[in-house]
């Protein structure tokens, strides 16, 4: 489907590389970047939708309500960058390669989103997330997170697709999701780490008693993006970052079982056919341009930020130093062979990624796996599962 794009002129490429999240054969990114210019474009892109809600709430701008609407997706995309890119790679010590700068970098990220540490998310995503024995088990934290709120094996697609617009919209799910990393910053973390929680978050409520009107940004220009719309966000990434609840091939060689949970979340839909008569043709190219922008725009830029759609390049080369430029880094395995690994696996709309799991989970008999609520596996105390 990538290779169709190629109808466009050719000084567009580089721009339906980013919006499908998949590069060309043998195409290299125009503009490389490094960890650190990575870093500041994330922090710039938070804070100009931060900067930008906030003009909007004390009156400083014209149309408010739709430059805080410009002003949460900066925020939400600047965000979602931290913790799905930059918090991850602290996390593997893969920002820059040393542990100590990539602890302070990825707590400081932490601190600012009132996210999980880097110290415990290391321990739940590298130790069980990427262990070979528990990945994407009972023991994953990510398929304990998505049962957490009753996900369960033998329900049909449409009610689990009922039971996901529930969760996004949810009481229990926010609160559950807001207590977890309330309770990291203030309580689980030890040292200069729970100073910093406790610092920042004292610093907004001090601000909020002293300037007046300022709970007013804090809840629409901070809160809203950071909590809410992070947490419906986080939510559709992890429940297709994987094919979760596969039951194991007898006789796959580890590499096989990795590659058969790992996809690439690609977004766009088929261009129209060639030859279509005149009027549907318009109509045809009407409705994909719709499509494309409406819905797989938003889908990249909010929900599968960064990284996201190659994150099957990642489980195969956790070590990579070149996860900046993941895009190209994955098409250029896929070109030099793959390395001894099976094919790579593309899956192209959100949409199809949920229909993919959602079949999974309700091939699986009602006994295997029920709700998990009220079981031992929902008492584990990460509630992000891999999700910092």
């Amino acid at each position: 489907m990538r290779e169709a794009l190629q109808r466009f002129p050719a000084f567009t490429q580089g721009f339906w590389t980013w919006l499908t999240g998949k590069a060309l054969p043998g195409q290299k990114p125009r503009f490389p970047v490094g960890p650190w210019g990575y870093l500041f474009r994330t922090v710039l892109t938070f804070g100009a939708g931060f900067a930008m809600s906030t003009l909007a709430v004390v009156g400083a701008l014209p149309a408010p309500a739709l430059w805080v609407l410009l002003g949460w997706g900066l925020c939400l995309n600047g965000s979602r960058n931290m913790a799905l890119v930059l918090v991850h790679q602290c996390g593997h010590h893969r920002f820059t390669g040393n542990a100590k700068v990539d602890r302070f970098v990825g707590e400081c990220l932490s601190v600012l989103l009132v996210s999980q540490d880097v110290v415990s998310y290391r321990h739940d995503h590298h130790k069980l997330h990427h262990g070979p024995r528990s990945f994407t088990t009972d023991q994953d934290p990510v398929v304990i997170f998505i049962r957490r709120f009753g996900f369960r094996a033998g329900l049909s697609r449409r009610s689990l697709w009922v039971n996901t617009l529930k969760t996004m919209f949810s009481p229990y799910f926010h609160g559950s999701y807001l207590h977890s990393r309330f309770k990291y910053n203030l309580f689980s973390t030890r040292g200069a780490r729970r100073i910093a929680g406790w610092g920042y978050l004292g610093a907004w409520l001090c601000l909020i008693l002293l300037v007046e009107g300022m709970w007013k940004v804090w809840l629409v220009a901070f809160a809203v993006p950071v909590f809410f719309l992070y947490h419906q966000s986080a939510f559709l990434e992890l429940l297709t970052e994987h094919a979760w609840f596969l039951a194991p091939v007898p006789g796959e060689t580890p590499r096989e079982f990795v590659a058969r949970r790992c996809w690439g979340r690609f977004c766009a839909s088929p261009l129209p056919e060639a030859g279509l008569p005149a009027g549907a043709r318009v109509i045809a190219w009407i409705r994909w341009t719709a499509v494309m922008f409406f819905y797989h725009l938003p889908v990249r830029f909010l929900v599968l930020a960064g990284d996201a759609p190659q994150h099957d390049f990642h489980h195969r080369h956790p070590g990579t130093m070149d996860w900046p430029q993941a895009t190209y880094a994955r098409q250029s395995d896929v070109d030099a062979g793959h390395g001894g690994w099976p094919e790579y696996r593309d899956v192209w709309g959100l949409h199809v990624a949920i229909q993919h799991v959602f079949d999974a989970l309700a091939r699986l008999p009602a006994a295997a796996g029920g709700d998990l609520r009220n079981s031992a596996l929902a008492a584990h105390p990460s509630i992000h599962s891999t999700e910092p």
